[in-house]
């Protein structure tokens, strides 16, 4: 019998997890199946516990999720717990448990394609203040040298946001007009809300017309590959990143997780680009 593994969010038809996780079991001999559900938000609870008892023994979390699940789930890995988020649940002798490598993903993937080992001296714009902008901050504010700009929607929860680094000196909460204004003091810009995901794809947290030059763009979502946002910053001469890098390495790490064995996620990437073009 196939292990069951999937992927809760709302909305949830556009995500790519179930093909390159499904083409990774079926190229490395894994008797496993990848399933996308679509939950509404007053029936997390109920979605969980059916989960449970169909015996799924792991599964993804997207927007906007990442935050809400933690009260339905067994138990939270401590890092997890700081980011107060969940990206990813294992299911271990008969309890979920809630993991969190969105962070860490975003990272590798930012560091590969800018050519660096490290962050050093970086001044930084985190825009919004989600479940991924809590999992992005915390990698970042361990880089004690890096200085970080948070802008959201509403202030006090970027505040909130705040507290995830409280060792780190440089962080400073500012609006998104702000924002907007100073983009050209930033040597990286990461857009880390669902705005300007597919179908929605005219729509932007802000404008670009103004960068710094050599300046690093990076968006989370991978669907549209090129959002407004980064073809913005593309045509101001940024550096752009979108989220497959990111998604890729996510769902390679999942199964490594949930099964022990290590995939391919250079190979998931060039599925994720053959898909999207």
């Amino acid at each position: 019998m196939s292990e069951l593994f999937g992927i809760i969010g709302n909305p949830i038809a556009h995500s790519l997890s179930p093909l390159i996780q499904n083409e990774a079991y079926q190229l490395n001999g894994m008797n496993a199946y990848f399933q996308a559900f679509h939950v509404e938000n007053e029936d997390l609870e109920t979605a969980i516990a059916g989960m449970k008892a169909i015996g799924i023994k792991g599964f993804m979390v997207t927007v906007p999720f990442k935050a809400k699940v933690i009260p339905f789930l067994d138990e939270v890995d401590p890092i997890a717990e700081k980011k107060k988020a969940v990206n990813v649940v294992k299911f271990i002798d008969g309890k979920y448990v809630g993991y969190n490598f969105d962070g860490e993903a975003w990272l590798q993937a930012l560091l590969e394609d800018m050519g660096l080992k490290s962050l050093s001296k970086e001044t930084i714009l985190i825009l919004g203040a989600g479940g991924a902008a809590q999992s992005i901050y915390y990698a970042l504010s361990q880089f004690e040298n890096v200085h970080i700009d948070i802008a959201n929607r509403t202030m006090e929860k970027a505040e909130e946001l705040k507290k995830l680094g409280q060792t780190h000196r440089y962080t400073n909460i500012i609006s998104l007009e702000d924002a907007e204004r100073r983009q050209d003091q930033y040597d990286i810009i990461v857009q880390t809300t669902s705005i300007g995901m597919w179908p929605e794809t005219n729509r932007s947290p802000m404008n670009i017309t103004h960068l710094k030059k050599g300046a690093f763009v990076s968006d989370i979502i991978y669907n549209p590959a090129e959002t407004k946002i980064l073809k913005q910053a593309r045509e101001n001469g940024a550096q752009t990143q979108n989220g497959m890098k990111m998604l890729a390495l996510q769902n390679a790490l999942s199964i490594e997780m949930w099964t022990g064995q290590k995939v391919s996620y250079e190979r998931m990437m060039e599925s994720l680009e053959k898909t999207l073009s």
